[in-house]
């Protein structure tokens, strides 16, 4: 079904639609009236406004996101059942076992509780995380049936064990009581676990569910905490600071891309302020490795550096070596564990690039295709996702990148797929499943695996859905940007005022501005592959702005430009300026860009 005839253009050769956010009266004097009562910019409030913020209140809750307003632990379903348990658990010195993912989500979740029982009981508790590469996401038998032999009387999960029907009956034969703490679509019927912690469950009626695991996980901790102080059982137990987490529970709420709203943005925020005052041993190794600033630590450093390196030690070969440097307060033992995590992540590097050249260079014969299927029996199943993603920001077209697994007995594709925001990738698969041998997923996100035999009927199946249900798929979407500035608008004060946003990432986006008609001198870094545009202002205004991967549009420059971009500060060798982060460029169109109204038009 693939369509070689014409070269593909790549996503950012593709003509791209600006748009703008309109601001109309009514809007403007309720910016203006709402920025006088918080004591905050006109433009901050408009962009509250724009975010669907309607009253005074629901903007000062948002500005000031405090633990405060943290809703009751225990309306979350089972919370009480599971906390009690685990409470019985520890004064009758059961064996109980974490059993984690490998991903940060699931490493920071294992972390926290490890470190509460630690710090309030004086109980190191068994923590078992599976190897990625040999047993696969979630529970399994064969690790259940193991752990049974060493022992195991409750095994607590987390990140996973939402869908494990199957495997914690095989517990329950055992003897094994199983508490699942989690954050994934639960399976139909339910697992039938001693407790299931998911703000998912069908009758649960926990008012926020966004958190990742290792939010559910801290929720846990709380109710814990709470009985704990009623029980005379555990009069002797130490009193556990569990602010002091926080810092381990934005790391993995950011990393997993959780929304950064509600509870998770209460979360992330104190959290980040944690890490920069408690100075744990394992987060300031990894800071020192990942040449981040821990005093400078944003949501964007850990989505960008600390994340990726603890995940690349799941994706290559260990989680546990995560898990070891979230847990150790001493400084040695955590920068040797920070290097091994180092020395993952550069392992992880060398091996994706290889497969992205070879991934990309097969997506070209594809990218006429309304999704992209690439395969190749010997890429590293750890850095299929990671290429995916590539291929579908070179494209713009959903994508799934497959290697070969023979570790169930038989040889099968196995691999990762990552969408486009105008596809629901799972339900798409849905409609293929006669296809594959096992699948799961979201919308913007699945894994997969299929004998190699069925690949091509997969293809056209799959290209035959996606076709008949979003034939626009073609276009990128508008790039669409939040308000429209002269440079000169763009300037100390400024990004004092769009500092009350933080933490900015998924759910909760950096405001994306747009300035047209300016002169700029234009260079390039890494041999093309980036641009840098040059700005002329005083200090205290951009001095210059940065497009990643947009070296080949410095022909653009001659002339006056139109750029959209994200505004923040960088700091290097001590000198601290404004940056300009582009999202597009594009010569100066001097026509009245289009308007779309916003949130309350």
């Amino acid at each position: 079904m693939s369509n070689t005839e014409l070269k593909p253009k790549q996503a950012n050769e593709i003509d791209q639609h600006w748009q703008v956010k309109s601001a109309n009266k009514d809007e403007i004097t309720q910016a203006m009236q709402f920025g006088k009562d918080l004591g905050v910019h006109p433009l901050l409030a408009h962009l509250l406004i724009q975010r669907g913020f309607k009253t005074l209140a629901e903007m000062q809750g948002f500005l000031t996101a405090s633990l405060k307003d943290l809703p009751d632990p225990s309306l979350m379903l089972d919370c009480d059942k599971a906390a009690h348990r685990l409470l019985d658990a520890l004064e009758q010195q059961e064996n109980i076992v974490i059993y984690g993912d490998y991903d940060v989500d699931g490493v920071t979740s294992s972390s926290i509780i490890w470190r509460y029982v630690k710090q309030a009981f004086n109980t190191e508790l068994n923590v078992y995380i599976p190897q990625r590469l040999k047993e696969g996401y979630g529970l399994n038998k064969e690790a259940i049936s193991l752990l049974a032999q060493r022992g195991a009387q409750l095994i607590v999960t987390v990140d996973n064990g939402s869908s494990a029907v199957e495997e914690i009956k095989h517990a329950q034969t055992l003897g094994i009581d199983v508490i699942i703490v989690d954050h994934h679509t639960v399976s139909n019927p339910e697992p039938p676990a001693f407790a299931h912690l998911n703000p998912h469950r069908k009758d649960c009626p926990y008012p926020d569910k966004k958190l990742a695991a290792v939010g559910v996980a801290f929720m846990l901790l709380i109710h814990i905490r709470r009985l704990v102080r009623e029980d005379s059982r555990f009069s002797s137990a130490q009193h556990v600071d569990l602010s002091k987490l926080l810092d381990i529970v934005a790391l993995g709420t950011v990393a997993d891309v959780a929304q950064l709203q509600g509870i998770n943005r209460a979360l992330v925020k104190a959290g980040l302020n944690t890490a920069k005052a408690s100075r744990k041993a394992g987060i300031v190794s990894l800071c020192q490795t990942s040449k981040c600033k821990l005093e400078e630590l944003s949501a964007y450093n850990i989505g960008h550096q600390l994340g990726p390196r603890l995940n690349a030690a799941g994706r290559i070969d260990d989680a546990r070596c995560g898990f070891k440097l979230l847990i150790s307060d001493e400084a040695y033992e955590t920068r040797q564990l920070a290097a091994h995590v180092e020395q993952y992540n550069q392992e992880r590097r060398a091996i994706q690039e290889e497969i992205q050249r070879e991934a990309l260079k097969q997506a070209e014969q594809y990218a006429q295709d309304a999704v992209i299927i690439v395969y190749d029996p010997h890429w590293h199943h750890g850095v299929v996702g990671i290429v995916a993603s590539r291929i579908v920001d070179r494209f713009h077209r959903p994508t799934i990148v497959l290697g070969g697994d023979d570790t169930h007995g038989d040889f099968r594709l196995k691999g990762s797929a990552r969408s486009i925001p105008k596809l629901n990738l799972k339900a798409a698969l849905d409609q293929c499943s006669q296809h594959l041998l096992t699948y799961g997923g979201h919308a913007a996100a699945a894994g997969m695996s299929l004998k190699s035999e069925n690949l091509e009927a997969f293809r056209d199946e799959l290209n035959r859905v996606i076709n008949d249900s979003s034939p626009e798929l073609r276009s990128l979407p508008p790039l669409l940007a939040d308000a429209e500035l002269s440079l000169q608008d763009v300037n100390a004060d400024l990004l004092e005022q769009l500092a009350y946003l933080e933490p900015v990432g998924h759910g909760n986006p950096a405001p994306i501005f747009l300035t047209r008609g300016i002169q700029a001198r234009s260079s390039t870094m890494s041999h093309g592959k980036h641009l840098k545009l040059h700005f002329n202002l005083p200090p205290n205004m951009p001095a210059e702005a940065i497009g990643w991967g947009m070296g080949k549009q410095e022909h653009l420059c001659k002339g006056l430009v139109d750029i959209c971009y994200q505004a923040k500060w960088d700091t290097f060798r001590n000198v601290r300026k404004i940056v300009l982060m582009l999202k597009g460029i594009r010569a100066h169109d001097p026509q009245p860009i289009e308007q779309v109204p916003s949130t309350l038009s």
